[in-house]
């Protein structure tokens, strides 16, 4: 896909969702603190996917699926951005022409630019686009990849990788140079769902090598030493901004571990949250943690 660079960007659309979408089936976005108190902020589609807070925990940006007829794959997936007090004011990232299937977003830090997947030509994409005040600006082709995960304070994006149907890894590009160094790549194995700790220097993954998903950390660079945190299953993990915690779900539940990084990094037990039954599922990490850590932003049916 480098032969195609500026590529033209369709910028139809970018107004507000209308008011009679608001109508149909929904899910709530839910700020859930670490006593399990919610407070509902509103409703979107039930076909939004990942939600991830701003660095200034005011906007939100999440995957949105259009609409497909029997059952199979999207037609279309929009990345959206919405403040988190105006949800029903969400505004479309600009869809690139060629990759009908825009998806998973992640801030930089920032908050300069989202950098997403684009897909469903034959090809997976990573693009950036500059959130300014109505998002218009054409997305910009980065590289080949999947699924964005994290974007450093260098501007260093990590994001998963692809052999055959299920053997993930996690890889890290530099859009200065167009540099891609493998992070993490069990052969027959998936990693996943990556999370890089606030000083940058650990990475947090989910990896089913042992035959169920586990939690697992590498120092960065890489060194090929590695720490299985997790025993009995766990997915998804998320960093607290001091970095002394990591949190994951198991189970329709979520857990989390204090962690010592002085040294040799030490792990303590796992100890359960009282927060459940909130949707997740899948590759992708459906919840994320506010900037001063006190709440979860996460998606839960409307009931």
């Amino acid at each position: 896909m480098r032969r195609i660079l500026g590529l033209v960007a369709c910028i139809a659309g970018i107004a507000a969702a209308p008011a009679a979408e608001q109508q149909g089936n929904h899910v709530q976005l839910v700020l859930v603190d670490l006593q399990g108190q919610k407070k509902v902020l509103g409703n979107l589609p039930d076909s939004v996917v990942a939600p991830r807070v701003s660095p200034d925990g005011r906007r939100v940006t999440f995957e949105l699926a259009g609409a497909a007829a029997g059952g199979a794959a999207p037609a279309s997936e929009t990345v959206e951005v919405a403040d988190l007090d105006q949800l029903d004011q969400r505004r479309e990232v600009p869809q690139t022409i060629v990759e009908p299937r825009n998806l998973s977003p992640v801030w930089s830090p920032d908050e300069q630019w989202i950098v997403f997947q684009g897909s469903g030509n034959g090809s997976d994409d990573l693009f950036r686009a500059r959130v300014t005040a109505n998002i218009t600006e054409q997305p910009e082709y980065l590289a080949d990849g999947r699924s964005p995960q994290s974007i450093d304070r260098e501007g260093r994006i990590t994001f998963l990788t692809l052999k055959g149907d299920k053997d993930y890894g996690i890889a890290r590009l530099d859009p200065d140079t167009g540099k891609v160094t493998s992070l993490v790549d069990q052969p027959g194995s998936a990693q996943y769902s990556s999370a890089l700790s606030p000083d940058g220097r650990w990475i947090a993954y989910t990896s089913d090598e042992t035959g169920r998903p586990e939690v697992w950390l590498e120092p960065l660079p890489t060194t090929g030493k590695r720490v299985q945190l997790t025993k009995d299953g766990g997915s998804h993990p998320q960093w607290s901004p001091d970095g002394r915690k990591i949190y994951f779900d198991q189970g329709g539940q979520l857990f989390q571990m204090d962690i010592a990084l002085a040294g040799e990094p030490q792990a303590g037990a796992p100890s359960a949250l009282p927060i459940k039954g909130f949707e997740q599922g899948g590759l992708r990490r459906q919840y994320d943690l506010t900037p001063d850590g006190k709440s979860f932003v996460m998606l839960f049916k409307d009931s």
